[in-house]
């Protein structure tokens, strides 16, 4: 016969007499495996507040409960017994977590663990199977706890039943040895503290969000554990802390990693499998990060979130995926919008996403401008990062010897952003001092968009800025400056081209004639106080953007046109 339709079989028909005779309740995403009964005998007792030491019960699925349920009763001590009938060598093992102590020593079945006559309540527990039983045996075991009751579920092999930190009893413990091989698949479940929420009621499952979106609440601690018995092995985690840093302590298998009543937000995250469960699976987790959104899925270990910038996290999906799957991708409707995983937030840098968040708002857009210096740029990674525009250097005369040519990266550039559906300008970086070079130079232009095909989405911009070299130029004073912009007028028009003027404050304020021109101001401060009107204002040079190394031009557009005032 088949063996896996034997073990279906066998699952099938113990589940069926478990739910016959009703000894067994079972909560969500439970699985009953074969029946250990005549290989493992649990029994123990408990001391229980006010009542004493009570006997543990077993039922006849060989579940062995210790405690008492809807009395709201502590317990301050526990002894599991354990008889092993199985032939494999190996024991049981536990250790519990007690009020105003922390975590006490691990003690082999038959041992006390716990206190008695001190009214310290058992805030949780950890149990597991020792030597070659391990392999093929697992623990699984739940706790019913203060104002939780049974949401917990079932944990396995070592991992937290109960919490810690949270001040809350354990009121009964319900223990199982289970066969390995009775579990198809494995899974996580975990949960966070909330600003202002405290610790969800809730355990979040298999890629399920924890915590808000959209709140502005800070996650402040989480716990994370293993479901299902497959494979042995084990769950741990660190998180990134508000003034603390990377915590020097890794958590697991249920633990809290990071602060409860500090106020202090978790910056990022790692997470990693050990053990068996690593050989089978991945782990696959991503976060929702202040000003961001959703990032790109680390895996393995791999930090996500932010650090060096005071983001919070703010939600975060977890999930295991078959060795070697790949990213999960789109898990519970959510998709990333933001292609990495973790970022490092440089001091002297503006993130684009805290940019963003400054000036996207009443009708404004958000983008850049750039030339070959930005080297490669990954366009999809740019979109996905939220920019709306970016304007692109076209061609550039040499400071030097005053030639003409196209900037070497500007159909790249143009065919990618266009592909990744941004909307489009070119600039023109002038160092002409006679105006027939300028119109030259137009010329030269305007045949090389229309030989191929290219459609910008903005007025093509006139880039003059060496204002050092007039007089070695040619240039005798501002209004045979203005003499070259005019040119450079008069030819785009006759090619049918709108234009736009690019310069610093202080020129456009004193030398420049921008009347009735579209006007892209450069200054370099939070809020510019230029009094004309302008479309475009380019804020900062040391912007950083995803997708682009090193550093951009940050810019913001202003489709109807903008003139500064106070608060704006």
């Amino acid at each position: 016969m088949n063996r896996s339709f034997l073990k279906r079989a066998l699952t099938g028909l113990v589940t069926a007499a478990i739910f016959a005779t009703g000894s067994l309740t079972l909560l969500p995403g439970d699985k009953v495996s074969a029946d250990t009964t005549s290989l493992f005998t649990l029994s123990g007792s408990a001391h229980i507040q006010d009542i004493g030491n009570v006997a543990a019960t077993q039922d006849e699925s060989g579940l062995l409960k210790l405690g008492t349920e809807g009395q709201s009763k502590r317990l301050e001590e526990i002894t599991i017994n354990f008889t092993n009938n199985s032939g494999i060598e190996g024991s049981l093992e536990y250790r519990v977590h007690v009020q105003d102590i922390g975590w006490m020593d691990w003690v082999t079945a038959g041992g006390a663990a716990g206190t008695e006559g001190q009214s310290k309540r058992l805030e949780g527990i950890e149990i597991r199977l020792t030597g070659a039983l391990a392999a093929t045996y697992a623990v699984e075991y739940s706790a019913h706890i203060q104002d939780y009751g049974d949401a917990q579920g079932n944990v396995y092999d070592g991992a937290l039943a109960g919490t810690t930190g949270e001040s809350r009893r354990v009121e009964e413990i319900r223990v199982k040895i289970v066969e390995r091989a009775a579990y198809s698949a494995m899974g996580v479940k975990y949960r966070t503290h909330v600003q202002d929420q405290g610790w969800e009621s809730t355990w979040a499952t298999d890629g399920a969000p924890a915590g808000t979106t959209g709140k502005s609440r800070r996650l402040e601690g989480i716990t994370i554990s293993l479901t299902g018995a497959q494979y042995s092995g084990s769950i741990q985690y660190n998180t990134h802390v508000q003034d603390y840093g990377w915590l020097p302590e890794k958590a697991k298998d249920g633990e809290m990693s990071g602060t409860q009543g500090k106020s202090k937000r978790l910056e990022a995250i790692s997470i990693e499998l050990t053990g068996d469960i690593a050989n089978y699976y991945d782990v696959y987790y991503r976060v929702h990060a202040q000003d961001i959104g959703w990032m790109a899925w680390a895996k393995n270990g791999e930090n996500a979130g932010t650090a060096g910038g005071g983001k919070r996290l703010e939600s975060i999906q977890i999930v295991l995926v078959a060795k070697g799957a790949g990213n999960p991708g789109n898990v519970s409707g959510i998709e990333s919008n933001y292609t990495s995983a973790y970022k490092d937030v440089l001091p002297d840098r503006y993130q684009f996403f805290d940019f963003q968040a400054t000036y996207e708002k009443n009708g404004a857009l958000t983008g850049m401008d750039v030339s070959a210096w930005q080297g490669e740029i990954n366009w999809t990674a740019v979109k996905n990062a939220g920019v709306d525009f970016v304007i692109i250097r076209l061609a550039r005369c040499s400071s030097e010897t005053q030639e003409m040519a196209f900037d070497t990266k500007f159909m790249q550039n143009y065919q990618g952003a266009k592909d990744a559906g941004l909307m489009v300008g070119a600039y023109y970086y002038c160092t002409r001092g006679d105006c027939d070079s300028v119109r030259s130079d137009v010329n030269a232009i305007c045949d090389y968009l229309d030989s191929n095909n290219i459609s910008l989405d903005f007025p093509l911009a006139f880039d003059w800025e060496e204002y050092s070299k007039m007089a070695q130029w040619g240039i005798p004073d501002v209004n045979a400056l203005n003499q070259l912009w005019y040119a450079y007028i008069d030819e785009m028009g006759k090619r049918g081209r709108d234009v736009m003027i690019y310069s610093s404050k202080w020129y456009l304020d004193n030398w420049w004639d921008v009347a009735g021109k579209t006007v892209w101001v450069a200054n370099w401060v939070p809020q510019t106080n230029y009094k004309g009107e302008y479309y475009f204002w380019q804020v900062t040079s040391t912007g950083e953007v995803d997708g682009i190394k090193g550093v951009v031009d940050l810019d913001v557009y202003y489709p109807m046109g903008h003139k500064a005032y106070a608060g704006s």
